[in-house]
């Protein structure tokens, strides 16, 4: 047992097999953490490469995560553990000065990231499509790495600062970054997006204080407390109305035409602050320039991320997308979470074997994961 490198990583990782990443069956494919940890029982769960700590949007402490695994571990002969927090590595720097052999027997740990870009140029798409990149067997203290991350961590921090400034400015309501980071943590941090905690955030509060001034909870609870709704792809303000007449027990009247135009005037502004083939904004890493940067580090193996989130509108997609992991991430493209286990609903599961038979032209191994932002390593939701 000890620290993972990219080489032990490679070495390691294509022996296990799907059940190595599952908890368990899900008891109800909408429910995300509804598992029945059978394979925990059975000592088949081995491995979480996927884990998100509170220095990105997890609410757990690397120490915890560590403990946690640790006594996995040491029930059922050894577990596999990856930090991957989003666009940051305190929370690997932090599991690296923690962790020793003698504390934690029956723990490997991988020092990784994840990184949240922007894909721009794929053929036959509307809009931008997020991929995310997993690198593992990273050195946390790389000051090339630190110094890529930071750029594009400001740059985003002083983007959102601005929206909020212009948000302000247009509509009269007190608008703050701390208050947008109450549904969206990370949008404070300069950490992944930025339009979209704003969309949340403003739907939110304009409506919350339109039906309730005076109210003693904050707009992020009925987000928060009826999550599931949010999957509808009506408008998010009309959900968010439904989520409060849930929350409140009450029936509210229709949204007026000059709150529906505030919302439309908030939405202008926040979508400025999303990239576009037309707005390439600065501060967002792009999936192509990415995937070249991680070429030029000294370690680290990449993965594509959940890549059925990344909804597909073509059956050629992943072919194409594949194709330029391998082509810009060159001998570091090696992997994709082909076992991912925190999928919603019945839409992804239709694209998985496109997703494997796309993988196969390029050579790719599965990684998987619960991509856990929760108490431990198999809570996948920090809040239900």
């Amino acid at each position: 047992m000890g620290i993972i490198n990219e080489k032990d990583f490679i070495e390691t990782v294509p022996l296990l097999t799907e059940k190595a990443f599952k908890p368990g069956e899900r008891l109800d494919v909408n429910v995300l953490d509804s598992h029945d940890f059978r394979y925990v029982e059975s000592g088949e769960f081995k491995a979480n490469l996927h884990v998100h700590t509170k220095y990105s949007d997890g609410i757990a402490d690397v120490e915890e995560l560590l403990k946690y695994s640790e006594k996995l571990g040491a029930q059922h002969n050894g577990f596999l553990l990856a930090i991957t927090d989003h666009d940051t590595i305190e929370g690997a720097q932090e599991a690296f000065e923690k962790y020793n052999e003698k504390s934690y027997p029956h723990l490997n740990l991988c020092l990784g990231l994840e990184i949240s870009t922007v894909g721009i140029n794929f053929p036959a798409q509307k809009k931008p499509v997020p991929i995310h990149l997993l690198v593992y067997g990273i050195n946390p203290f790389d000051r090339k790495l630190i110094d890529f991350l930071n750029e594009k961590r400001d740059k985003k921090l002083l983007l959102a600062k601005d929206t909020i400034k212009k948000l302000n400015e247009e509509l009269p309501y007190n608008f703050t970054l701390e208050e947008a980071a109450k549904v969206h943590g990370m949008v404070a941090k300069g950490q992944d997006e930025v339009a979209h905690p704003m969309k949340k955030y403003t739907s939110g509060k304009i409506l919350l204080e339109y039906y309730f001034p005076n109210a003693d909870f904050s707009y992020e609870k009925p987000i928060k407390k009826f999550k599931y709704l949010f999957k509808s792809s009506e408008p998010y303000h009309k959900i968010y109305k439904k989520a409060l007449e849930m929350y409140t027990h009450q029936t509210l009247p229709e949204i007026p035409d000059n709150i529906e135009q505030q919302i439309q005037k908030a939405r202008e502004i926040y979508l400025k602050a999303h990239p576009s083939v037309g707005n390439m904004l600065d501060g967002f890493a792009y999936f192509e320039e990415t995937a070249e940067f991680i070429t030029t580090l000294d370690c680290g193996v990449m993965s594509v991320a959940h890549p059925a989130r990344s909804k597909a509108y073509t059956d050629e997609f992943y072919t194409y997308l594949f194709e330029n992991f391998k082509k810009y991430g060159k001998e570091k493209a090696l992997f994709y979470e082909g076992y991912y286990q925190s999928y919603e609903g019945d839409y992804p599961s239709k694209w998985l074997s496109k997703i494997d038979e796309a993988a196969k032209k390029f050579n790719l191994l599965k990684t998987g994961g619960l991509d856990s932002h929760g108490k431990d390593v198999i809570s996948r939701c920090p809040y239900s």
